[in-house]
Parts: structure tokens; sequence; C-alpha cells
């Protein structure tokens, strides 16, 4: 099933397809069976005609003369196609559910078929939710999809928990459909929920090596190695991730490991990558511990990679950074990974202006580098003028300028209602050159559903650029229906859209007898972590909590903001203490002030003077 997709995108273009089968006699093998069958029946729905092949050798091997004249018409009627070419597809169908003694039926059929071709994973999920004896094929069909919102990745996750033994039963002796699996709920773990790592990890790794599961899976000491740097590398995209939770995961898979002398040196980068987060010297005195361990000049390409990028993560200067980057391209110029992470350690050091990222862009062409999603994302981050936007785009080829309209759609809600729109590759179609549009939302929605699957992200990128045009009505009435009628979680974009809107005007009406101010106060407490999970907000959408609560006379739940970072273990700036401080009655602020020594869970916060504290309220007052 994994192929379905690249199968579709070559509608118009010639492709073979294989029509090979082995048969076996025992349940396990016929069992899978059904996948090829219903992949090729989905050909057929898609109009291919060299699924007839493989359905002919099939029938002619186990095929039964049953009269299937009323499941064909039923079929034909549901998919709109002829019933004539689903005759002997049907018949193999009943003939295989026959001999596994299933009682499998045509509602089974396309219920599978629906499921498999739906466009999300809660909409691929409704078909089968209430069905029982699922094949394994059509739940490893939804748990290799990519979830757009966090429901879609808990989903996920709850189904790989419940479910562990039959698709380790259906794939022994092949093991990487498992590991993708694997990977990919961990990346979205990192993405979406960093507290279900350790878990996933855990679970399944246990469970594949347990003895009294029926079932023994051999992953191996170089997929967990490679998993640990997967896992380093996943969370660099994220800059307020919780890296001590990432360090913690790697620990576990690290006991998972045949023995601790098994960790490669790519193993050991990982390692030290996500430690550079945590303590610079830790992390550095790792790297020199696999310096000595490890024969560098007898290493891989892949391996010292990785140990150009460790050494990037822990470059503090720009000169460093340089140097290092320019020693690891010598020999691997062509490694996204390393131009990827060179990109982001420039950005997180405030030395990629627009200049710089136009030069690197030229050069990343010129040197054939595979140009990924994630580089033009930190090329971009620079760019405000669509002037701008639109030289760097045209340096690039049609394949690649797609990747740039996540920022077109940033920079189109920088503009007034109505901007200026050139003919891009996304346009759903040919637009003049002087042509405006007067509707950013409508077109926005349009090119998306064109292009992508509208993902959480999205929502939030659209919900931030009303928030700056200070449509407070459309950012309430996007949220609730894109969010809140459908139960879907926000990001931290979408809590500091709602908040900045109602910081504007707190008063409208938003939704249940709430006002704006209400509902977003709401909405923050609703979906930020207050024990095991939920969102941990970033230092700027904890200061546009506590503006807004400051605004509108908020106390009680000012008062409640030091014991919640306490329970979170966060440790904000001293800039969050004093905008927190700031907001509380000053006897409060100043009495927390004088007494925070002795508060056991904050003691390695940077509390402020006293002093500090009346020059920023000051400097507040007079700005």
């Amino acid at each position: 099933m994994e192929y379905l997709p690249i199968l579709f995108t070559k509608r118009n273009y010639e492709f073979s397809l294989n029509t090979e089968f082995k048969i076996k006699s025992s349940p396990e093998k016929l069992t899978l069976l059904l996948e090829p069958l219903v992949f090729h029946f989905l050909c057929i729905l898609n109009g291919s005609q060299q699924s007839d092949d493989f359905f002919n050798r099939l029938y002619k091997t186990i095929g039964e003369n049953v009269d299937v004249n009323k499941d064909c018409e039923y079929l034909g009627n549901y998919f709109k196609i002829d019933p004539e070419q689903l005759v002997i597809p049907v018949q193999c169908f009943h003939s295989i559910s026959t001999k596994l003694n299933k009682h499998y039926t045509i509602d089974n059929l396309i219920l599978w078929i629906q499921s498999i071709q739906s466009k999300s994973i809660l909409e691929s999920y409704h078909y089968i939710k209430n069905q029982d004896d699922i094949p394994a094929f059509v739940l490893f069909d939804l748990m290799l999809r990519n979830p757009q919102y966090k429901e879609e990745f808990i989903l996920q996750k709850d189904i790989w928990f419940h479910n562990l033994k039959p698709f380790a039963l259906q794939r022994l002796g092949q093991t990487a459909i498992l590991k993708s699996i694997v990977d990919n709920l961990v990346y979205y773990s990192i993405m979406f929920e960093i507290s279900c790592l350790r878990d996933i990890i855990d679970l399944s790794f246990k469970f594949f090596k347990s003895s009294r599961t029926g079932v023994h899976v051999q992953l191996g000491d170089e997929y967990i190695n490679e998993m640990i740097w997967n896992i380093a590398f996943y969370s660099s995209k994220y800059r307020d991730i919780e890296f001590p939770m990432v360090a913690n995961a790697q620990e576990t898979l690290v006991t998972h490991l045949t023995s601790i002398d098994k960790l490669s040196l790519k193993g050991y980068m990982g390692i030290t990558t996500v430690i550079s987060h945590v303590s610079r010297g830790k992390a550095e005195r790792l790297l020199k511990v696999a310096e000595r361990k490890f024969d560098l000049h007898n290493a891989t390409s892949k391996e010292m990679v990785s140990y150009y990028i460790a050494q990037l993560c822990l470059a503090d200067t720009p000169e460093e950074v340089v140097q290092v980057f320019n020693v690891a391209t010598k020999k691997y110029d062509h490694s996204s990974k390393l131009w990827l992470v060179f990109i982001r350690r420039l950005n997180m050091l405030g030395l990629l202006d627009v200049a710089r990222a136009k030069m690197i862009l030229n050069k990343l062409i010129s040197s054939k580098v595979s140009i990924t999603s994630d580089m033009i994302t930190e090329l971009l981050r620079p760019v405000k003028d669509l002037f701008v936007f639109e030289d760097m785009i045209q340096s690039v080829d049609s394949k690649t300028s797609m990747l740039f309209l996540n920022k077109y759609i940033q920079l189109l809600y920088s503009h007034d209602s109505t901007v200026p729109v050139k003919k891009f590759r996304w346009d759903e179609e040919t637009i003049e050159p002087d042509k405006k549009v007067s509707n950013i939302d409508d077109y926005v929605v349009t090119i998306l559903q064109k292009h992508q699957t509208i993902s959480i992200y999205h929502i939030g990128l659209i919900l931030e650029g009303q928030a700056k045009r200070k449509a407070v009505s459309q950012v309430f009435q996007l949220y609730k229906s894109k969010l809140l009628d459908k139960q879907l979680s926000p990001n931290k974009q979408c809590l500091g859209a709602l908040i900045s809107a109602a910081y504007h005007d707190g008063e409208a009406e938003a939704w249940n007898g709430l006002v704006t101010a209400q509902a977003a106060i709401h909405e923050f407490q609703q979906h930020v972590r207050t024990n095991e999970l939920g969102l941990i907000p970033s230092e700027n959408l904890w200061k546009k909590y506590i503006t807004l609560l400051d605004k509108y006379q908020q106390m009680s739940e000012l008062s409640k903001i030091i014991k919640w970072w306490e329970d979170l273990n966060y440790n904000p700036s001293k800039r969050l203490l004093l905008t927190l401080l700031a907001a509380l009655p000053i006897e409060i602020s100043e009495r927390h002030i004088k007494h925070h020594e002795s508060a056991n869970s904050s003691h390695d916060w940077q509390w402020p003077s006293i002093n500090e504290f009346k020059g920023f309220i000051v400097n507040r007052n007079t700005a």
C-alpha cells in the first residue's frame, strides 16, 4: 500500500505493475494475499488495466466459480465503475475469504478501500473503527501517514500500542515497515507531544524483545543507533523543545542495545547534539570521549557528517561555525543535513540576513545539493518583503518553488486586504501580473486545498495573519470552525494568534457566552500542560498570556502562574519573571522577590533584585 501514492501521481504516465505472486497454503501466508488483492482493486478503480493480469492468474490458482453478480453491481454502483470489470476480482476476494474462514463481505472490502483512499488519518479511521478483525495492511496504511493534527498522532500511537502483535506477526521477516512506523511515531511525537516519546520507544522495543509476547522481532543495534541520531536531528528543528525529555528518550534507546559497547559513533553524536542544548560542558566531554573511542579516519561518510553536525551544534561563535562548516564541506559538500544545520546555526546566532540567505541559496543551486523544505524555511526567515521573496523564488526550479508556499502565505498577511499577485506555480489559474486578491483568506484556503493537506500549521499561519490585521472576529470564527467544533487541539501559533486578537479587543463576542478575552484565556489553560500532556508555551507565548491577563485585570489567574511554572519545572528568564511581577500588585511582587530563596522549586530561577524590578516598572510606565 505504501506504493499507492506513487501510482496515483503517475496516472498520466506509463508505468509497470508487478502482477506476480506466490501462494502458500498456511493461513498466515494466505492472509498476506489480501494486501496485493486490495492494491490491485484500487488500481482498477483508478483506471489501470494491468491489474487484470494479476486477478486472472490468481483466479486460475484459487478462484471458485460462484455467483458474484449482486456484489459486482453493488461495488460498481458504489465506485461508479463497470461491474463486468469486477467479476473475477470479486470471485478472488470471496475465494480468499472462504479459505481463511474470515467471512469477509463486500462491505468490508468497501470500508478498507475507503479507509485507504481517505485524505486524512481521522477520516481513514472513521471507516474501520467499528470493524472487527481489520487486516494489518489497512492499519499499516494508516500508521505510515503523516498526522496533520495532534489528535491524529495520538490515534496512531494508540493503534500501535493496541495492535503490536498483529503488526509484528504480519511482518516477522520484513522489519523495514515496523521500523518505519516507529520512526514515524518518533518524528511526530517530537512535533506534537514530546511526553509520549519515551513510552513509544520503551513499549515498542520491550514488546519486540519479550519472550512472553509470542513474537520476537530483532530490530538490531544499527537501527537503535540510527534512531538515537534521528531523534537528535528531528528535535533540532524546534527551538523551544524540552531537550531533557529528548535526552531521556535517547537514554532509553541505549538500554535496548545488546551492550553499551554497541553505541556507535553516530549514536554518540546524536547524544552529544541533544546534550549540547542542556549542558555545553557535558556535550564537549562526550565529544572528546567519542574522538578517543573511534577511528575517525575509517568512519563512514554518514558517521562523519553526524560528527561535523555535532561540532556545529557546539560552535557558539560565528567564526567557529564557519570554520567547522568549511572543513566539513571540503569532503561532504553535497550533504543536505550539513547545510541545513549550518543555516540553522546562522539563524540562531542572528547572522542570517537577506543578503546571506540569497548567497546561500545561490550556492545550494550551483552545488547541486538536494534542497529540502526545512532549508527553504530557514533561508526565508529573514525575508519580510514580497519583492525580495519574488527575487529568490525566481532563482529556483518549479519543483523547489513549491517549498516557498508557506512563506508566501505569511507575507501575504503582512499587506493590506488586497495585494498584487504574480504568477506562481501554486496559483489555481493564470493570474495577470496586476491582478489584486480582494479576499486573502479565500485565496489562501484555495491554494492550500489544491496543493497541500491543510494542517494545524496552516491554520496557525492563517490565524496569525488575521491577528496581525486585527481581524478579531475572523480569528475567533476560524478557530471555532476549524478546531473547536472538530475537537482538534491548537498549536502554539494558534494560541498566540487567539491571545493577540483578544488583546486587541477582549470584549467582543466569541462563543458559548464568552467574550474574546475569556475564550482566549480558557483555550490557553485548556491546552497548556498542567501535568503530563499538553503544550509547553514558548517564552513569547507566556508573555502574550501574561499581558492579556494584565490588561483585563485577571489577578487570580496571574497569581497561579508561578505555581504553574514550578509544577512544570519551567525555568523562566529574568525578563519573563519581570513581566509577570510587573502585572501583579507591587506588594505581592516584592514579597516574591524577597522570599524567592525559600521557595524550593524556584531556587534556580533568575530572580531580579528589588532595584531591577523598580527600574523595569519605571521603564514600562514611561515607554
